[in-house]
């Protein structure tokens, strides 16, 4: 695992330990950890984000207590196999809620399902634009 892919912001009210837990789930989340893959040592993630390796370890303990990694003594730390799938579940309910708030919408401005699905296809081929731009469907 590239340890230089976590990105830590130093200025945010979110502990560093929490801040490494998230970047991790979120890299399983992604596809760029997978089941049975080993995590960098505690010192070396340490050194190279520039942290207290208390801080790693900290990390790693709650990490875990969750489920989502285990430790096998004098191997390291690895991505649990439950792992990826407990991150795909909840990356399916956060987009099952987003779904619903777009058919409730869509409903509320009486638009047909054509019309959203029209929209949703010329969204997924062109990068967001956040509200500039916007044509009727």
């Amino acid at each position: 695992m590239t340890v230089s892919l976590i990105r830590l912001d130093t200025a945010s009210f979110t502990p560093l330990y929490e801040q490494i837990k998230q970047n991790l789930k979120g890299r399983v989340a992604s596809g760029a950890l997978g089941p049975g893959e080993a995590l960098p040592s505690i010192r070396d993630l340490a050194v190279s984000l520039l942290v207290n390796p208390n801080t790693v370890a900290r990390a790693y303990r709650e990490l875990e207590k969750e489920g989502f990694i285990i430790t096998r003594r004098g191997k390291g730390c690895f991505v649990s196999e439950k792992a990826a799938r407990q991150m795909r579940a909840g990356r399916w309910g956060e987009l099952n809620k987003l779904l619903d708030q777009v058919v409730e919408e869509a409903r509320r401005l009486d638009l047909s399902p054509k019309a959203v699905l029209k929209l949703l296809d010329r969204r997924r081929r062109t990068p967001a634009r956040g509200h500039q731009g916007r044509k009727k469907p």
